[in-house]
């Protein structure tokens, strides 16, 4: 019963408030702005609660704001239904609503997880690149300790050889001197030839 008196009265109000003018200074249209999230709100056709209903507006609906009327508080406003009526403008707001910023902040989270994903994968492209340097740097210097030892193995072989070679042509030298000087001790006690002139006188 108490429903029915007050939906009756609702009811009156707005027939009555319908019939009444108000002046209002029109600004510029502006579709940045949006209804506060956690609530609705009823539209009217005028700049006050006296005017009749023209439906409610779901909070974080954007909306543009076509003029204020400061002494009721109230905003014009055309929302996403293409409907034009005025609501309260503490209810009108320039923050983004939760459900607008949503898939915003989600593609956000999306890209950042994909860099996220792309920095690891370089990263560990890097590591294993750092890797490989560090295997072939160990590698190349086994392989120069291996020629280091090479060449002193054989810079030894060719210091040993040349002893050698000078060791043969010493004792090949002292030979041919050894031979040189049996050979003229032996010419020295070789009887010497007559010579045949004096033997025929």
């Amino acid at each position: 019963m108490i429903r029915k008196w007050l939906f009756v009265a609702l009811f009156v109000c707005s027939c009555q408030a319908f019939a009444l003018q108000d002046n209002t200074p029109t600004q510029d249209a502006s579709s940045s702005h949006y209804i506060r999230d956690d609530l609705f709100i009823f539209m009217h056709t005028g700049p006050s609660r006296n005017y009749r209903i023209l439906g409610s507006v779901e909070a974080g609906t954007p909306v543009t704001v076509l003029s204020r009327d400061n002494e009721t508080d109230y905003t014009q406003i055309k929302d996403n239904q293409d409907r034009t009526g005025w609501v309260e403008s503490k209810f009108v707001t320039t923050t983004m609503s939760q459900s607008e910023q949503l898939p915003i902040i989600s593609e956000q989270l999306a890209d950042s997880q994909a860099a996220l994903q792309a920095a690891s994968q370089e990263n560990a492209r890097l590591r294993q690149q750092l890797n490989d340097a560090r295997q072939q740097v160990a590698q190349l210097s086994t392989e120069t300790q291996t020629q280091a030892e090479k060449v002193t193995r054989l810079t030894a072989k060719v210091e040993s050889a040349d002893k050698d070679e000078m060791v043969t042509w010493f004792t090949r030298g002292g030979m041919v001197a050894g031979a040189g000087i049996l050979l003229g001790v032996v010419l020295t006690y070789l009887p010497k030839k007559r010579n045949r002139s004096k033997e025929w006188m």
